[in-house]
Order: C-alpha cells, then sequence, then structure tokens
C-alpha cells in the first residue's frame, strides 16, 4: 500500500512539474509554420482543410476566443488537453491493473519526450493522443459489457481522431478489426 502512495507522489510531483515548464515554453515558443498555418485556417473555418480536417484549426480559433490573442491562446486548448492525457492514462491503468501499476503507468507517460512535450505547439497530435487513449478507454470498456455510455465515448473518440488528421484511419481500421472479431466470437457463441 505504501508504495502506491510513493508512486502516487512521484507522478504527481512529475505532473506539477511539467505543468509549469510546457506552459514556459508554450509560451515562449514562437508559433511553428504549421501553427501559423492551422491559425490562418482558424480565421476561415471550414469542415476540412487541404492537408487536414478541421478540428485543429476550430480547437485554435476556439482558445482565441476564450484567451484572446497571442501564441499562448493559440495552444491553451491543447496544453489543457495534455495535461489531462497522464490522467487519462493512470485511469485506464488502474481499471486494468492495480493502482501501483496505474501510477507507475502514469510516470511512464510522462517521462516520456514525445508525450511530455504534448501539447506544446498546437498540432493535430494532441487530438490524436486524445482520440486514440479514449477509444481505448472505450474499447477495454466494452470488453466487460457493451454499453450505450461506451459506445457514445469509442463514437465521440473516433469523430475527435476522424476530425483532426488522416492518420487517424490507421486506429479506425484497427477499431473495425477488433469489432469484426468481436462479431464472429458473438456469432460462435450463438451457434
Amino acid at each position: 500500500m505504501r508504495e502506491n502512495g510513493v508512486t502516487r507522489a512521484v507522478f504527481i510531483t512529475l505532473w506539477l512539474a511539467l505543468v509549469p515548464a510546457k506552459l514556459l515554453v508554450a509560451a515562449r515558443l514562437p508559433l511553428f509554420v504549421d501553427e501559423a498555418f492551422y491559425w490562418q485556417e482558424g480565421h476561415h473555418l471550414a469542415w476540412a482543410y487541404s492537408d487536414l480536417p478541421g478540428l485543429t484549426a476550430w480547437t485554435i480559433r476556439l482558445g482565441g476566443e476564450l484567451f484572446g490573442d497571442g501564441v499562448l491562446a493559440v495552444r491553451s486548448l491543447f496544453l489543457l488537453v495534455s495535461f489531462a492525457l497522464p490522467w487519462l492514462v493512470v485511469s485506464l491503468a488502474r481499471r486494468e491493473g492495480d493502482a501501483g501499476a496505474a501510477w507507475l503507468a502514469g510516470c511512464g507517460a510522462l517521462v516520456l519526450p514525445l508525450f511530455a512535450m504534448l501539447g506544446v505547439m498546437a498540432l493535430p497530435d494532441v487530438l490524436l493522443a486524445a482520440a486514440t487513449l479514449l477509444a481505448l478507454d472505450a474499447l477495454t470498456r466494452m470488453l466487460r459489457g457493451a454499453s450505450h455510455a461506451n459506445a457514445a465515448q469509442l463514437a465521440v473518440a473516433l469523430a475527435i481522431g476522424a476530425l483532426s488528421h488522416y492518420r487517424f484511419a490507421a486506429v479506425i481500421g484497427v477499431v473495425t478489426i477488433l469489432a469484426f472479431a468481436g462479431l464472429i466470437s458473438i456469432i460462435n457463441a450463438i451457434f
């Protein structure tokens, strides 16, 4: 039990150290070329643009509407999502394993270089990571029992991913294969 408390304290300490570090970097780093392009697209809202669906531009626009003009406003909602992702990793791992493993998984997520700096720039990767984790969470819940809430969460996750970037098609393919395999196992169980 004490080990779980230590691991939880390490996770919270890492998370609390990472939040201001990310805020500082996000506030001081000039807009990346792609971010500036998505920011410009956000001024002309559409369902999709030449290189990606609209959710990234919409999220940047919403951040600007909520928090004003500036680099941090452009990145604000991406930062907020990125702050929540390690907690989603912990939640998912806690449900699938024990508390100690869950906090350790959260610590692992926090120290992964690409995951740790996710959200510092307003790029589709933040929303893709969120959609993938939400889809994984919904699918693992559905393995225990299908429900409307789990199906709705999966649908929302797939919609977020599909509206974030075309690369999410790979995740949709995996979900389709898993759903097809689940359907086959249900048919085999019936007959």
